[in-house]
């Protein structure tokens, strides 16, 4: 089971992540946001560039709804992504580069969280992920 521990009263539930680079030898620390209305988990495209993944060739390329425009995006798989103590093996994330200022580097989408039971507690502060 994975847990984590959160201040209610903010804005933003922030979540530490990380991505692994191509070879799953090496990875990045991000902080994205949880959020549970939004299908596909999102990284930085330097990020990916980074990591060693082909942005010139992705998977797809999907629209992505902004709050203030829709977006072409590039659709990749990556080698492995943890965040809340738990990971998920060769899982697409969206790559978009949120505005600058952003106190986030993307979100934690469906596409990762729907691998797990999801227990998010207010009144405690707490999210935690169980494995079916």
């Amino acid at each position: 089971m994975g847990y984590i521990s959160f201040n209610p009263s903010q804005r933003l539930i922030r979540v530490p992540i990380k991505v692994e680079d191509i070879n799953g030898s090496n990875y990045r620390d991000l902080v994205v946001a949880l959020d549970t209305g939004s299908s596909n988990t999102s990284i930085p495209t330097k990020t990916a560039s980074d990591l060693g993944y082909d942005l010139s060739n992705p998977k797809q390329v999907v629209l992505l709804t902004t709050s203030s425009n829709i977006v072409p995006a590039k659709l990749i798989t990556v080698h492995k992504l943890t965040a809340i103590g738990e990971s998920v093996e060769n899982i697409d994330v969206v790559c978009h580069d949120l505005p600058f200022g952003a106190t986030i580097d993307g979100v934690l989408g469906l596409n990762f969280l729907s691998h797990f039971d999801l227990n998010i507690s207010f009144s405690t502060g707490t999210i935690e992920l169980h494995p079916y």
